[in-house]
C-alpha cells in the first residue's frame, strides 16, 4: 500500500510522487483512470496532490463502496478504502439503464468500453470497421488506413484497446489547402449517408460513423482526415508535426482481432508521432497535450463549427436535462400577448436556440406554425409528445449559429419564402460569443426581409458572478447598449427594451434580464 492516499466523496489525495496511470476502481469495476502528474493540483504543503472525481461520474457516486486505487501497468494495489458518497445505503453502481458497467473514456464521458463488450458484438464492430474502410477507398476512392487507438491496439497486442470506446481510421487528403480539405470531407460524408451509413460531421475534416450492435447499443467509428500543409503533416484532433511521407504509404496491413486491416507502411513510427516515444506503455488516463498554437490554427481552419456543442449535448442527456421547466417561460407568454396585440393572426414563428421546444409549444398552441431551430438535438426529444398535441405545427430543423455555412443555407430557405415570420430567441445571446452574434444577426436580417420582429431575452452584465439554478455554464453576459449596437450595426433598429429582474427567475435564480425587439425592416 501507498501511504498518503485519502479516497472521500469530495475527491482523492495522493503524494505527489506518485506518477504514472492510475485506475480506480469500485467494488471490482475499473470506472475511472487518472494521471497525478497531470489530473493533480498541489494541495497543502505541496507533497500531496488533490484530485477532483471527473464531472460525469459524480451523479453516480451515491452509497457505499469499496475503492481501490490501482497502477494500470503492474495490477499492484496502490490502496484501499470503503467510502459511503452522499446519502444512499446501497452500493455504488455506475451502470448504464441496462446495468451495462460504465467506466469514464478520455474525453470524460461514461462509455460503455471495449473491455466490457461481448466477443460476438466486437466482431460486429470489426465488420462494420471493414466495411467503413472499403466504402471510403473504393466507394469515395479515398486513401483510408487504420489510426490512433486502433492502430494503436493492434500493433501492441493485436486487440482492441479495453478502456478504448470507439473505432479510429482516418484518410489522406491529396489537398493541401484547408478550403479543397473541408469540400472534400463534405463530399464523402453526403457519399458515405447515400451509401446507407449515420453519419455525424464533427468539424469541417472530420466526421464519425454510427454503427449499431445486437446488444442494442451503438459504436462509434471516428473518420479522421489527414493532410500535409506547408511541410508539416496534420490529423484531425489537432495533431501535428513533421512525419515522413514513407511512413505512411504505401499502406501496409496490421492484424486487428485476427484480421488482417490496412494500415500505414510503417506504424511504429506513425505511433510515435501520434503518442510520443513512450507508446508502447498503456495508459488509460493519456491526454493529447497538444499546442495551443496547433489548436487555435485547427480551430480556425475546421472546427469552428463545433463551439459549445458537446457542452449542450452532455447538457441534454444528463441528469440537469429534466430539471428543465416544462411550463412556457414569461418571456414566451410576454411575447405573445405582443403578438395578439399587433398581428391579424396567425404567424410563423422561429424559434432560435429552441432547446427543448417548451417554448415552442407555447407558439403553436396558439396556432402559430413554428419553426425550432438548434444544434443540439437532445432537448427536442423531451418535448416530442406535447408538440404533436399542438393545434399548429412544429417543425423542427438543425442550425448552427457559430457556423457561417449553416447560417446561409439556411437563412436563404427562409428569406425565399412568402410572408413574414417573427423570430424569437429567449436566453440565446447569453451561450453564444462575438461571431455567433455577428452570425444571428445576420440570420435574423436575412429571414426578416419580408417582415416581422425579432424578440430577445438575455442575461445582463449585472448577473455576472450571481449563483445559477444549473451552476457552472459558458454565458456571455450582455450589455444592453452594446446589444443595441450590435443590431444597429448589423442594419436592425432596437423598437423595445426593458431590464430588470422577475423576469425569468428560475428556483433561487432572478437574473438581471433584458428584453430586446429588433426589426430589420422599415
Amino acid at each position: 500500500m501507498t501511504r498518503g492516499i485519502i479516497v472521500s466523496a469530495e475527491g482523492l489525495t495522493v503524494p505527489s510522487t506518485l506518477s504514472g496511470a492510475v485506475d480506480v476502481v469500485l467494488d471490482g469495476q475499473r470506472v475511472w483512470s487518472f494521471n497525478p502528474d497531470r489530473d493533480g493540483r498541489p494541495e497543502g504543503d505541496r507533497h500531496r496532490l488533490s484530485v477532483p472525481w471527473p464531472t460525469a461520474l459524480s451523479p453516480h457516486l451515491d452509497g457505499f463502496a469499496d475503492v481501490e486505487l490501482v497502477e494500470h501497468v503492474s495490477r499492484e494495489v496502490l490502496h484501499s478504502q470503503t467510502v459511503h458518497f452522499g446519502d444512499r445505503t446501497d452500493r455504488v453502481r455506475v451502470v448504464d439503464d441496462d446495468g451495462n458497467p460504465l467506466a469514464v473514456d478520455k474525453g470524460g464521458r461514461l462509455q460503455r468500453d471495449f473491455s466490457n463488450t461481448e466477443l460476438s458484438a466486437r466482431e460486429d464492430i470489426m465488420d462494420a470497421l471493414e466495411k467503413v474502410l472499403h466504402d471510403l477507398a473504393v466507394e469515395c476512392g479515398l486513401d483510408a488506413y487504420l489510426m490512433y487507438g486502433c492502430l494503436l491496439g493492434a500493433v501492441r497486442d493485436g486487440h482492441m484497446i479495453g478502456h478504448d470506446s470507439d473505432a479510429d481510421v482516418a484518410y489522406l487528403s491529396r489537398h493541401h489547402h484547408p478550403f479543397d480539405i473541408i469540400r472534400e470531407c463534405t463530399a464523402v460524408t453526403r457519399r458515405m449517408r447515400r451509401l446507407g451509413w449515420q453519419v455525424v460531421r464533427m468539424s469541417g475534416a472530420n466526421f464519425k460513423v454510427w454503427v449499431p450492435l445486437p446488444d442494442g447499443r451503438r459504436c462509434g467509428i471516428d473518420v479522421f482526415g489527414s493532410f500535409h500543409i506547408g511541410g508539416r503533416f496534420y490529423v484531425t484532433g489537432s495533431l501535428t508535426g513533421t512525419l515522413d511521407p514513407s511512413a505512411l504509404m504505401p499502406f501496409g496491413t496490421v492484424t486487428l482481432e485476427g484480421r488482417e486491416i490496412v494500415a500505414p507502411a510503417r506504424p511504429e513510427e506513425v505511433l510515435a508521432f501520434t503518442y510520443g516515444p513512450g507508446w508502447r506503455v498503456p495508459d488509460p488516463a493519456f491526454h493529447f497535450d497538444h499546442d495551443p498554437v496547433d489548436v487555435r490554427r485547427m480551430d480556425a481552419w475546421f472546427r469552428g463549427p463545433r463551439r459549445r456543442l458537446r457542452f449542450w449535448h452532455d447538457f441534454y442527456k444528463g441528469p440537469d436535462s429534466a430539471r428543465v421547466p416544462t411550463a412556457p417561460s414569461l418571456f414566451a407568454r410576454w411575447v405573445q400577448e405582443w403578438l395578439e396585440e399587433r398581428r391579424d393572426g396567425p404567424t410563423r414563428v422561429l424559434d432560435v436556440g429552441a432547446g427543448t421546444g417548451r417554448d415552442s409549444v407555447v407558439f403553436a398552441g396558439a396556432g402559430h406554425p413554428v419553426t425550432a431551430l438548434d444544434f443540439s438535438t437532445y432537448g427536442m426529444r423531451r418535448t416530442r409528445d406535447l408538440r404533436a398535441e399542438q393545434p399548429a405545427r412544429v417543425t423542427t430543423r438543425w442550425l448552427n449559429l457559430e457556423d457561417l455555412r449553416s447560417v446561409l443555407v439556411t437563412g436563404a430557405r427562409f428569406a425565399h419564402q412568402e410572408g413574414s415570420r417573427e423570430v424569437y430567441a429567449r436566453g440565446l445571446l447569453d451561450t453564444l460569443g462575438p461571431s455567433g452574434r455577428d452570425n444571428f444577426w445576420r440570420f435574423a436580417s436575412m429571414v426578416q426581409r419580408r417582415g416581422g420582429e425579432t424578440f430577445l431575452e438575455f442575461r445582463t452584465t449585472r448577473s455576472r458572478g450571481e449563483p445559477t439554478f444549473f451552476g457552472a455554464h459558458s454565458r456571455t453576459f450582455l450589455d444592453p447598449e452594446a446589444v443595441t449596437v450590435e443590431i444597429e450595426t448589423a442594419g436592425g433598429r432596437v423598437v423595445h427594451c426593458e431590464t430588470g429582474r422577475d423576469l425569468a427567475p428560475l428556483g433561487q435564480e432572478n437574473p438581471h434580464i433584458c428584453r430586446i425587439v429588433a426589426r430589420w425592416t422599415p
